[in-house]
């Protein structure tokens, strides 16, 4: 990972599809698509809080990937995952074209710049 923050779990800040990268000159670009839902609570006497979005899971105390491997690792008694976000890739060239669901940002990225270059070779659903 080429930086701390890879995860959608960190550009997921409203509902539905967000433009989280685009390059000009490049029809592909990324989203973030899906809705995050995570149940948290940093000790067993207290309440679980809902975490919808990234501000919510930064004032929880979760900034980097690490973070957020580390209090998923807890367990379900402290850091629940209901609904988790990801990345895919779109064009506004093919409305109904999208990639398959992807975890890293880094590899979304690179997905939409090799599909520039490799038009002919993309999977279409």
């Amino acid at each position: 990972m080429s930086e701390a923050r890879q995860d959608p779990a960190f550009y997921t800040n409203e509902a539905g599809a967000e433009t989280v990268w685009q390059e000009d000159g490049n029809p592909f670009y990324v989203v973030r698509a899906g809705e995050m839902r995570i149940h948290a609570r940093h000790s067993l006497d207290q309440e679980q809080e809902v975490i919808r979005y990234t501000d919510r899971l930064e004032r929880f105390g979760v900034t980097t990937d690490e973070q957020l491997q580390e209090w998923t690792n807890k367990g379900d008694e402290y850091f629940s995952w209901v609904n988790n976000s990801w990345f895919e890739v779109y064009t506004d060239e093919e409305p109904d074209f999208f990639s398959e669901p992807m975890f890293e940002l880094d590899e979304a990225i690179e997905y939409a710049k090799w599909a520039l270059a490799h038009p002919e070779e993309i999977v279409r659903f």
